[in-house]
């Protein structure tokens, strides 16, 4: 009997290690998929960099009015279609419309030429030309960042995970109900990056070129346009439930 139980006892702290490596695997898998999609933004930000360095200075013409997809007008400065994913992101079957909004891809049955990603593009950073008489589409055509050659850009954010490709952020935008939830593209677009996709927050490239992790609860308070009012931008005490209970905003946003 005494060998039994040495047996039982031996068995049960084989499986106990074993399942203690995998939680650990499955934690180095994670953090290293992070650095990836960390690595992936870098190369973003250097695209659009080099882009507007072909075009005295200035950024792409953008959806706004043009049309101009940054997938698509950058694909000359990156040309490797897979740079469209974070590795957390990187199934073209889940679609973000259908609930997948954490961990799916917008596209590719949406756009030209099997287009489809998992990262989406701050379109206050673009440089619309607009026709006499011609409106932007959201907001005031005075709250375009049309260069780099501003100030503050540690806090403007470029590119980031997203469950759609855009975004047109404002610091009173919608807060969703849940992690990922699919708004109907009302507006409300910060809602687009508010997805739990890297242990409670985001990835993200800024103006500046800084990769890093955001907080969700940072998204409304950074400087999405020139014309952000962060005394638009909702408390702690605003945050529903699921938000509080993620990791507060680290990120120094004055």
């Amino acid at each position: 009997m005494r060998t039994k139980r040495d047996l039982i006892v031996v068995l049960g702290c084989i499986i106990f290690l074993l399942a203690t490596l995998g939680t650990v695997g499955d934690s180095g898998r994670r953090r290293a998929k992070e650095m990836i999609c960390l690595s992936n933004l870098r190369q973003w930000g250097a695209a659009f960099m080099m882009f507007a360095e072909d075009h005295d200075g200035y950024f792409m013409g953008g959806r706004n009015i043009t049309g101009q997809n940054w997938w698509w007008v950058l694909e000359p400065y990156y040309g490797d279609r897979n740079l469209l994913l974070c590795p957390m992101a990187d199934d073209p079957s889940l679609n973000t419309w259908e609930g997948f909004g954490n961990f799916g891809t917008w596209g590719p049955q949406w756009f030209p030429d099997g287009f489809y990603g998992s990262y989406g593009v701050n379109e206050w950073i673009s440089h619309p030309v607009f026709e006499l008489g011609q409106s932007p589409m959201y907001g005031d055509r005075n709250k375009y960042w049309r260069t780099a050659n501003v100030a503050g850009t540690d806090k403007i954010p470029l590119l980031a995970d997203c469950y759609w490709d855009q975004g047109w952020g404002e610091a009173f935008d919608w807060i969703p109900n849940f992690p990922g939830q699919w708004e109907g593209m009302t507006g409300d677009d910060i809602g687009h990056f508010c997805v739990i996709r890297h242990d409670g927050g985001i990835n993200g490239i800024f103006l500046d070129g800084s990769a890093k992790r955001i907080e969700l609860q940072c998204l409304w308070g950074l400087k999405w346009n020139r014309l952000s009012d962060m005394e638009d931008a909702p408390t702690y005490e605003d945050f529903p439930d699921w938000l509080k209970e993620l990791p507060e905003c680290n990120l120094e946003l004055e």
